[in-house]
């Protein structure tokens, strides 16, 4: 078992660059990202002021090319995904100068010790580079200059770009800054983070909790009265999708009844009580679809297994009724359920953003589609690296539950 999951552990980063490189790509090949929104809004300003002089708004040469450096669109692909994935070293600080007629500038840069204070530095020309030194003329570590000239540029004098390299990415866990919000995305996350978790957590728990002894039930009482008008019910709540059902609920239960808050779920100020009142309607239908598919499983699987040549076996030895039922019967019906154990823990927490649009919850979901309706290309790699770990991690727990719940499963190497 340890060999194993090393084994797999060892597997996990290798996809998941795999992963993530596909998803860099599609960042980089998709029209509308930053530089396009940027170039749209200076297209909206000219048309506000087409009488007027032309506007510096944000897509200005300069800031174009700041917004390339910035989220790495100056850089190759391949460069551009080391530097994101934190294994090839990119321009952590770095701020753009002109040149006075005597060749040299002052940069006011970010402290790399502290960042919320900073320094000053000189750029001067010498020959066919740059030198960049303190003020009192000593060299300062770390911090590289080179020329960064703007086609057609109006202005003479030499643009410089000055900029301290370090390794600031994934494997640093740095991430970057919202395109949105300029906030970094880490911080995004973590503060959506508790309440996909809350909700998550409580749907996995509850979804198990109440499917399989319900499945055990069904199963108990074939073809019986509970049977069927409990299929009959599971059938309706499946065939309706999770949103059209949070429509109907908040309709009737929050605007008509008003027996449940209609406002988003605000989780700092919140009380214990008010958390589980805000919970318990985006809760049911988020684990419909799960709970129904997962109660018909445990039912379908434990009536199969009742009736194996080793359970007619047990009978014929004498073992009790329960015994052969939970003992026996119910956990190797419980395999279909273990494999799909992992995936789930991947899908509940990162969310369903239909059923958190649909309640204002400021969850991973929501942030998502967020991120992808905005072209937060940021964000959207962030949270593909989450997600992607869970479901990798996932695989790697099903794997586990599987092996608690079947005897026959074995990872050594004469298995």
């Amino acid at each position: 078992m340890r060999d194993y999951v090393l084994r797999r552990l060892l597997l996990v980063p290798l996809t998941f660059v795999g992963i993530s490189f596909v998803a860099f790509c599609f960042t980089r090949f998709v029209p509308g990202g930053p530089i396009e929104q940027a170039m749209a809004e200076r297209q909206q300003a000219d048309r506000k002021q087409s009488k007027a002089a032309r506007p510096t708004g944000p897509a200005s040469p300069e800031e174009l090319d700041n917004l390339k450096r910035r989220y790495g669109f100056d850089r190759s692909l391949p460069a551009a995904y080391g530097t994101w994935l934190g294994i090839v070293p990119g321009p952590a600080d770095w701020v753009t100068v002109r040149l006075d007629k005597n060749g040299r500038a002052e940069a006011e840069v970010a402290d790399e010790l502290t960042p919320d204070q900073t320094f000053k530095l000189n750029v001067s020309q010498t020959g066919d580079g740059f030198a960049v030194t303190t003020r009192d003329g000593k060299p300062r570590d770390h911090w590289f200059a080179a020329a960064a000239p703007l086609p057609d540029d109006p202005e003479k004098a030499v643009r410089v770009l000055v900029y301290r390299q370090a390794y600031a990415g994934l494997l640093q866990a740095e991430l970057g800054d919202s395109t949105t919000s300029d906030k970094p995305v880490w911080d995004e996350i973590k503060a959506r983070l508790p309440i996909s978790a809350w909700f998550g957590g409580w749907s996995l728990l509850l979804a198990y909790a109440i499917s399989i002894p319900l499945g055990v039930a069904k199963a108990l009482r074939r073809d019986g009265w509970f049977d069927r008008g409990s299929s009959q019910a599971l059938f309706v709540l499946y065939s309706i999708p999770g949103f059209i059902l949070a429509v109907a609920l908040l309709h009737l239960l929050c605007f008509q009844l008003g027996w449940f808050p209609t406002k988003g779920f605000d989780w700092a100020n919140l009380s214990w009580a008010g958390r589980f009142h805000h919970t318990v309607l985006p809760l049911c239908c988020e684990m419909v679809g799960a709970f129904t598919a997962l109660t018909l499983f445990t039912r379908n699987g434990l009536l199969d297994n009742l009736a194996a040549d080793y359970v007619r076996t047990a009978k014929a030895k004498g073992l009790s009724h329960a015994r052969i039922v939970f003992v026996h019967a119910l956990r190797n019906a419980l395999i279909p359920l273990a494999a799909t154990f992992g995936g789930n823990l991947g899908f509940f927490l990162t969310g369903s953003f239909l059923i958190e649009v649909t309640f204002n919850i400021p969850g991973l979901g929501l942030l998502g589609y967020d991120s992808l309706v905005h072209r937060n290309f940021p964000v959207f790699l962030g949270l593909l690296t989450l997600s992607s770990l869970a479901m990798l991690i996932g695989n790697i727990v099903s794997d586990l539950c599987v092996a608690a719940v079947d005897p026959r499963i074995r990872f050594d190497k004469s298995a």
